[in-house]
């Protein structure tokens, strides 16, 4: 494989290691909009359910973005987490 082909399959697949603590926030918070999208789909998607869905994953880039920040990884990864938290909120107050 070309180093180009690594780059881009390393954007989209990618490997990091985190705690325990961030892994069961993450495990946690994929249960509740699971359950979430499960409500909004015998409520025929009502909105107030979808916004609940937008604002958990809005919650879970910033978590993203502070584990990027305590293990001092790349900063651009940091600030994408929060710039994608950042996109999240604003669909949440539309």
């Amino acid at each position: 494989m070309t180093n180009k082909l690594k780059y881009v399959m390393g954007l989209f697949f990618e490997e990091r290691e985190s705690t325990k603590p961030f892994i069961l926030i993450r495990y946690l918070m994929l249960i509740v909009m699971s359950l979430i999208l499960i409500l909004c789909i015998i409520n025929d998607f009502n909105s107030n359910f979808m916004k609940t869905i937008y604002l958990l994953l809005g919650i879970g880039s910033i978590i993203d973005g502070f584990e990027s920040l305590l293990k001092k990884e790349n900063k651009r990864q940091m600030l994408l987490n929060f710039g994608i938290a950042f996109i999240w909120f604003v669909v949440f107050l539309i």
